[in-house]
């Protein structure tokens, strides 16, 4: 039942515009920056007189590439999360899907995954075009594919918030706001805490944790951190629609 809910969140994407416009625009612009990066890569090292001053293609591509592609998600993960169930409670359909022969656990599970693999998508063809420079550079997929794991983790922790968020309301554009503000707030509270990096807050930044990967660094507290903050909002979605089911 899971999958069945998947494949229909996903055709639904592709059904709208919406779907097609955010792919072309977020293929557009990260197109752009590729082409910039690439030819900004050999400008730099051309200028570099010492050893120690050149870094890796596949370093300065992921930086620019996928460096944009972070910001991007904080737009599009709203963008695409706010008709999650907001949209089923403004068109009156939400009592239909609570009468189905189905859990909240899987209605949930089922509307995250086929948000997940959309999202996939965009991931996959930046790390696709970096990876297709092999002819022409010596790329490093251990560190790529390092980086574009902390995007992934990063998105699928970000879509989870914005499910919880659509839970909440009726409206998608107000859930699309409040989402792009609650999770703007918890990709710079590192920011926020700066001068004390002790704090308590410090490490529920997502973009801290995100930055082991953008190193090359696979950290198992990382992977363990956006895993458990997924669930959290997962749990917290389900049990939302659970109170909604025992009270209407």
């Amino acid at each position: 039942m899971i999958l069945v809910i998947a494949r229909k969140e996903l055709r639904s994407l592709f059904a709208t515009p919406m779907g097609w416009l955010i792919l072309a625009i977020f293929q557009a612009i990260a197109g752009t920056y590729y082409s910039l990066s690439f030819n900004q890569y050999f400008e730099i090292m051309q200028s570099a007189q010492w050893q120690v001053q050149r870094i890796g293609i596949t370093q300065f591509m992921a930086e620019g590439v996928f460096g944009v592609a972070t910001v991007l998600m904080l737009f599009v993960v709203p963008l695409v999360t706010m008709k999650l169930i907001s949209e089923e409670r403004k068109n009156q359909t939400m009592t239909f899907l609570m009468s189905a022969p189905l859990s909240m656990s899987e209605l949930i599970l089922g509307k995250l995954l086929g948000i997940i693999s959309y999202l996939s998508l965009l991931i996959f063809s930046m790390t696709l075009m970096i990876v297709l420079m092999r002819p022409l550079a010596e790329i490093d997929l251990p560190y790529l594919l390092t980086h574009a794991l902390g995007l992934w983790l990063l998105m699928v922790a970000s879509s989870a918030l914005g499910l919880y968020v659509s839970c909440l309301t009726a409206t998608p554009i107000l859930a699309a706001f409040c989402s792009l503000v609650a999770l703007a707030a918890c990709l710079l509270l590192d920011k926020f805490f700066t001068d004390n990096q002790q704090a308590l807050f410090y490490d529920f930044s997502l973009m801290q944790h995100y930055r082991q990967f953008a190193s090359g660094m696979l950290n198992s507290f990382d992977i363990l951190f956006f895993v458990l903050f997924a669930t959290f909002f997962v749990l917290l979605s389900i049990r939302r629609l659970h109170a909604d089911r025992l009270y209407d």
